[in-house]
């Protein structure tokens, strides 16, 4: 949809033209709002959003839930010899 005042493309976001300013009427929000229903856009990092490049790669985290486990043995095996040597000393 285009500004009824200078003609050019209305955003997709925001209730006002970004080239002259003029505030929209009912009819463009409304559709506005339908577009952006209707197509569920993406989240926009902000450096998409304000033109910068990105060049930082997102890598979900590896699990390793054996390593985990081993810890969790270890700890506990450490856990009961303290134990065991603490009751025998006294």
């Amino acid at each position: 949809m285009n500004c009824k005042r200078c003609g050019k493309p209305l955003p997709n976001r925001g209730i006002t033209c970004k080239f002259c300013g003029a505030l929209m009427d009912q009819e463009q929000i409304e559709y506005q709002k339908k577009m952006n229903d209707k197509h569920q856009e993406r989240i926009e990092l902000l450096s998409e959003k304000y033109g910068h490049e990105n060049k930082v790669e997102y890598r979900g985290q590896k699990e390793n839930k054996v390593l985990g486990l081993v810890v969790i043995v270890v700890v506990l095996l450490f856990l009961i010899i303290l134990t065991i040597l603490v009751n025998v000393i006294k």
